[in-house]
């Protein structure tokens, strides 16, 4: 009698404990269901991109070797860039990439340090009002080298307002010009394209 005993005492605890579950499961079921209601009304229509930025551009420049100027401590190229008011300098962001690959297209964020053995390459940019200071240098086995750039290059220029560069770090990786484009909702016929010769 006493195994009968026990073997109802184990059973009695698993159907308890079988009960305690689902008791417990109706009740967030309940819960739940007690959190949803009606829908409410549609809100109104938002800017296109991200919530609070007014304004986003891409304008390409395409810089040919004599915009370069300089010597072996580094060549710097010259943009005029009006998008680039006081607002978008305090209060926004400017993102710049290289055209790296044609085929297939692909772009390089700028700042970046290419290293090669002994070879450093880096290219860099200081960002003003109304303008770009493109930085090419080169370090041969340290000492500064850099040849005068002897081909076309393009860089794309992104303007964004209204969002600071550290809060568009934190949503995208920006090194990732397709992330930001897409995220921005920036399309082909917001890319302006200007050789600096015209300008």
């Amino acid at each position: 009698m006493k195994i009968k005993s026990k073997h109802m005492k184990t059973n009695r605890l698993k159907l308890s404990g079988r009960l305690v579950q689902l008791t417990s499961f109706l009740m967030l079921t309940l819960l739940f269901a007690r959190c949803t209601g009606p829908e409410g009304p549609m809100g109104p229509n938002g800017e296109d991109g991200l919530d609070g930025i007014n304004y986003t551009r891409s304008v390409i420049y395409d810089i040919i070797p004599s915009d370069w100027e300089g010597d072996v401590d580094g060549y710097y190229a010259y943009l005029e860039v009006p998008e680039i008011t006081n607002d978008i300098y305090y209060e926004g962001a400017v993102l710049v990439y290289r055209l790296f690959e044609t085929e297939p297209k692909s772009f390089i964020h700028v700042p970046y340090t290419y290293v090669d053995g002994s070879l450093i390459v880096s290219m860099d940019f200081d960002a003003y009002v109304g303008s770009i200071d493109l930085i090419y240098k080169e370090v041969y086995e340290g000492i500064n080298d850099t040849p005068a750039p002897s081909n076309d290059m393009a860089f794309k220029i992104v303007i964004i307002e209204g969002i600071p560069i550290t809060t568009l770090k934190k949503m995208v990786d920006i090194s990732n010009l397709s992330a930001v484009t897409k995220i921005l909702n920036i399309d082909s016929e917001q890319v302006v394209v200007k050789s600096k010769n015209s300008l």
